[in-house]
């Protein structure tokens, strides 16, 4: 039998105000600090995505900032609403602390919602950026579900002590599974898989969603199984509420897994896949690459010397015809013979007669 003795550990804390106007108080925790990394680290590897596919890149810096957004705002909704509903009797105004508590599941249906306003909105197709947000929500994933595993806000049901892959103890005394732990396994595997084994940059358009989506569906069915169904001091105040025996999460995933293989095994590519905005379509001087319209004036300034090396030059044009200095010496020779002439005005004589 495998066994595993993994130690719980508590991850260090401060407190930097006690007490906060609305927010109450406020921590300095570790789960923070790594979405945030999550979140700049996914949108750099999204973007990198997009450049592979020649998305307008202003117009997906802004697509990523409304739908990370959304996502964040519809997470924390799922949360309270389904899990925690008890939450909104205590105090409505919990729907606006969108810090406190999320939804791994609630945030990609938020992702969805806000992605598909504003792709509408702007007339892009939605299955090429939706390929580019899950190639950087890989990475991103990662570190949440390690925050997730550092402050243990995920535990499972109570198993022997040296089960495989079991935490403990618990502030209960108890062994358990850390779901946050084993889903941030998951997805270090699975971003390993899709970044360093498969050949996503000849997939058809959606493909990489539905891989994605149809891995990680049954995975968390199966793993919700796991999560504590009962209140436990220090471990866990309320467990997450159930509908027909379901989790929320599991409602979500069955919805998840048929997307999933629609994308992967069904949906046939179609030519508005590709129809959109793209970066070398970009007008000069549309907020481009300063270096890169001064290498091209540069070039064009190139172009014109190397012109007017082919024409004949000024000098050799002016040696075939007779030359201007010459013409201009007898001119002004005629003007003084002409001013000889002429005799001088006489400073005496009557001016003429006005009429």
């Amino acid at each position: 039998m495998l066994e595993a003795l993994i130690p719980y550990l508590t991850a260090p804390e401060r407190t930097l105000i006690e007490d906060v106007p609305i927010i109450g108080e406020l921590k300095l925790q570790v789960f923070g600090p790594l979405v945030a990394t999550g979140v700049i680290l996914g949108w750099f590897r999204s973007l990198a995505y997009a450049r592979f596919r020649d998305i307008h890149e202003d117009l997906f810096r802004d697509y990523l900032f409304w739908m990370l957004v959304t996502a964040f705002v519809i997470s924390h909704w799922v949360s309270v609403i389904f899990y925690f509903p008890h939450q909104i009797e205590q105090n409505p105004w919990v729907l606006l602390y969108f810090w406190n508590g999320l939804s791994s599941v609630g945030g990609f249906f938020g992702a969805f919602i806000g992605m598909m306003v504003y792709l509408r909105l702007h007339k892009q197709p939605v299955i090429v950026y939706a390929d580019a947000t899950i190639f950087g929500l890989l990475l991103g994933w990662c570190f949440g579900r390690a925050g997730c595993a550092l402050v243990h806000d995920h535990p499972g049901r109570i198993v022997p002590e040296g089960t495989f892959l079991a935490v403990g103890p618990w502030p209960d005394g108890t062994w358990r599974y850390d779901l946050g732990l084993l889903e941030f396994f998951f997805a270090l595997a699975l971003m390993g898989l899709v970044y360093g084994v498969i050949d996503w940059r000849n997939k058809r358009p959606g493909w990489l969603v539905g891989f994605v989506v149809t891995c990680y569906a049954p995975f968390r069915f199966v793993l919700d199984f796991f999560r504590a169904d009962k209140a436990a001091r220090g471990v866990i105040p309320v467990p997450d509420a159930r509908y027909l025996g379901l989790t929320p999460a599991q409602w979500f995933t069955l919805a998840f897994l048929g997307a999933g293989i629609y994308l992967m095994f069904f949906r046939k590519p179609k030519a508005s896949d590709l129809d959109y905005t793209r970066e070398s379509e970009r007008p000069r001087g549309e907020g481009g690459d300063a270096a890169t319209d001064d290498a091209k004036a540069d070039a064009a300034k190139a172009g014109a010397a190397e012109a007017d090396a082919a024409t004949p030059g000024a000098a050799e044009a002016d040696a075939a015809t007779p030359g201007a200095a010459e013409a201009d010496a007898a001119t002004s020779d005629a003007a003084k013979a002409d001013a000889a002439e002429v005799p001088p005005a006489d400073e005496d004589a009557d001016p003429p007669a006005s009429a």
